[in-house]
């Protein structure tokens, strides 16, 4: 019997990104051309394939609507 997956909150879905995300030409959060200077969010495993994730800046937010709470100064 397989566990489920339990995904960090702040980590992107590897299966919701584009396939230039999941190249990494693409930035993971916010789908911006990472160029010459991206850095690695992580790596994990989605259906056995090992993924290194890559961000544009260490503090990059994600494009359209998030789920996050992010409280007003």
């Amino acid at each position: 019997m397989n566990s489920p997956a339990i995904a960090h909150p702040h980590l992107p879905d590897v299966a919701r990104l584009r396939p230039r995300q999941q190249m990494a030409l693409d930035c993971a959060m916010c789908a911006r051309p990472l160029g010459a200077s991206g850095r690695v969010l992580c790596e994990l495993r989605h259906r056995g394939l090992l993924f290194r994730l890559w961000v544009c800046t260490p503090r990059c937010q994600p494009a359209g609507p998030t789920t996050r709470h992010t409280p007003r100064p």
